[in-house]
């Protein structure tokens, strides 16, 4: 499904580059992101990512991108401890508009692709299991980005639905069956910077 994906958004991609050549912009950015989630003991959790864009006029652009964000929940249950860590790595493809091309740009976007995340479980200290799932998702956000010239400084918010990503258990010794949620909704503000702006 990754390998599908990659390909399809490189064939659409240059595909548009091709036929636009003449017009478009190319941009690449990063940013650092702030996320909380749906899941129960759920809290902020952090992140970033990098992305590329093609620009085919200067109010409409598309692209890729992939995000990293890491978070730990901590459960007591029976005088035992249990840690939850995981790990969220979005890459979607993109695609925003933008209502102005002055020096403040607001946008609207979506953005969808595969979510890939690595759940370990320890108890106690120990390792006792490690899942590791792949579920396609969508985020649509709303933005704004500051244009300085080439440069471009932004702030967004998503909202990202994983589709299919269900809650867990873990078999613990004497504790028994213990239920977690997953994350299969969060919100993330992103922040960060962005070069190629068209002008």
């Amino acid at each position: 499904m990754k390998r599908y994906f990659f390909s399809l958004t490189a064939t659409v991609i240059i595909f548009l580059f091709a036929v636009t050549s003449s017009q478009a912009q190319f941009s690449v950015g990063a940013h650092g992101s702030l996320a909380t989630g749906d899941a129960q003991g759920s809290e902020t959790f952090y992140g970033g990512g990098a992305f590329a864009k093609i620009y085919l006029s200067s109010r409409f652009d598309v692209g890729v991108g992939v995000k990293a964000f890491g978070e730990s929940r901590s459960f007591n249950a029976g005088g035992q401890n249990l840690e939850l860590s995981a790990g969220i790595i979005p890459v979607t493809g993109m695609i925003d508009y933008y209502f102005t091309d002055g020096f403040l740009r607001p946008y609207i976007g979506a953005e969808a692709g595969v979510y890939s995340t690595a759940y370990r479980v320890k108890f106690n200290g120990q390792e006792t299991s490690k899942v590791t799932t792949t579920n396609a998702g969508v985020a649509p956000k709303v933005g704004l980005v500051l244009a300085l010239g080439n440069l471009g400084i932004f702030a967004e918010g998503a909202y990202n639905f994983m589709f299919g990503n269900n809650d867990g258990s873990a078999n613990v010794g004497g504790v028994g069956n213990i239920n977690f949620d997953r994350t299969a909704k969060f919100f993330t503000l992103n922040v960060g910077l962005q070069i190629g702006l068209p002008k």
